[in-house]
């Protein structure tokens, strides 16, 4: 489904992303895990045209980047992250439901007629998702959790295959978080990425587990490979200790 070739990203004469190779097949859910300033977020921006790699071949959906209209693989993807925050100012105007149903438009505002089973799909994925007591609230008086929930909804109404998550609990406190993921564990048909910087968001239905420091794929493949102590001690360098618990991993850290 992606297929990341000896991708590079330089900025400024500095590497953010260092010559990058991964495929992510269909059916599979990846967490991706870093320290700040690893590159989580800017390998995946290039995903989706905001960032134009500097070497390497980028292929989604059979397609290779720079040899297709790339809206087309576009509109197969969601996208939540904080670049949305630039659109505060015309979303904070504007209802839940709205913002919801502009998913479908593609378009931050709604400038056009909605029609019935525009307001029918609207309502459906509110309810699937218990947001029924939100939806006729204004985006401006929302909590930050509810913010990121009602985005998230934008993002799955047009049933993407693939819907990436860049840090959608950063800045939430514990109950929010929680929220949120929640939220994700009743997602179906669409694969998901997952970026965060927090082993503690790493949960069950994600099947495949990426660590990236300093622009560099350190380990990658199923999770359960993957998350062991020694992996996040080099992604870390800390002395971590990984406790064993049935559903989310944790972490003490030893001096």
């Amino acid at each position: 489904m992606i297929e990341y070739k000896n991708v590079f990203f330089i900025r400024d004469r500095n590497i953010i992303i260092n010559d990058v190779s991964f495929k992510i097949a269909e059916n599979e859910n990846w967490a991706v895990l870093g320290p700040n300033g690893a590159g989580k977020s800017i390998l995946f921006s290039m995903l989706m045209a905001y960032n134009i790699p500097t070497r390497g071949e980028i292929s989604a959906f059979g397609k290779t980047f720079g040899k297709y209209n790339w809206n087309r693989i576009k509109s197969k993807i969601g996208i939540v992250s904080s670049t949305m925050g630039r659109f505060e100012s015309v979303l904070n105007k504007m209802r839940v439901f709205e913002i919801v149903l502009s998913g479908l438009k593609r378009t931050i505002g709604i400038y056009e007629r909605i029609t019935e089973e525009e307001r029918r799909l609207t309502s459906k994925i509110i309810e699937k998702y218990k947001f029924e007591a939100s939806q006729d609230k204004t985006y401006g008086i929302l909590s930050a959790g509810e913010k990121k929930k009602t985005m998230i909804l934008r993002s799955l109404i047009t049933e993407p295959d693939l819907l990436i998550l860049d840090e959608p609990c950063a800045s939430l406190d514990l109950f929010q978080r929680e929220q949120i993921l929640d939220t994700l564990t009743r997602i179906e048909k669409t694969n998901l990425i997952y970026i965060t910087h927090d082993i503690m968001e790493i949960l069950p239905e994600f099947s495949h587990l990426m660590l990236l420091k300093d622009g560099k794929i350190l380990a990658q493949g199923k999770k359960q490979n993957i998350l062991t102590e020694e992996n996040l001690r080099q992604l870390y360098g800390l002395n971590i200790e990984l406790l064993d618990l049935a559903d989310r991993p944790m972490i003490k850290i030893n001096n």
